[in-house]
């Protein structure tokens, strides 16, 4: 299976998932004129990534995210990017997700913890604080 890159532009993260060592990043600034059409891609390729997963053996996951601003819109689809990630539990894959944000934001850190708290996401998580 191929990986999925998207290169970052000035209103939309950097995506790269990579099936080869199973680690999944979204990095930068997450504000897209149409957030529901930059992150259905994303959604695609984990549908695509589950099924082609399903007949192999269960391996650990790696989601690093890294946001530097992430708006409300972006925040819903990124919910949904998440839901879609624990779904790879049911097939016993472990699944670590890493939450970096800048030390001084708060505001991030708050929402990258109650978003891993969400009943329909759960996953564990670090929250990594970087200068």
């Amino acid at each position: 299976m191929k990986p999925l890159k998207i290169e970052a532009a000035i209103d939309s993260p950097e995506v790269f998932f990579n099936p080869n060592t199973k680690i999944f990043s979204i990095s930068g600034i997450s504000h897209p004129e149409n957030a529901k059409e930059f992150y259905q891609a994303v959604l695609i390729w984990l549908d695509e990534y589950y099924e082609f997963m399903k007949s192999k053996e269960p391996a650990k996951i790696i989601v690093d995210l890294n946001f530097k601003y992430i708006n409300s819109s972006s925040y819903k689809y990124l919910r949904e990017v998440l839901r879609k990630i624990s779904n790879f539990k049911n097939n016993n894959f472990t699944i670590e997700v890493i939450w970096n944000y800048h030390e001084e934001d708060e505001e991030l850190l708050n929402e990258g913890v109650v978003l891993f708290e969400l009943p329909e996401i759960s996953l564990p998580y670090r929250c990594i604080p970087y200068c």
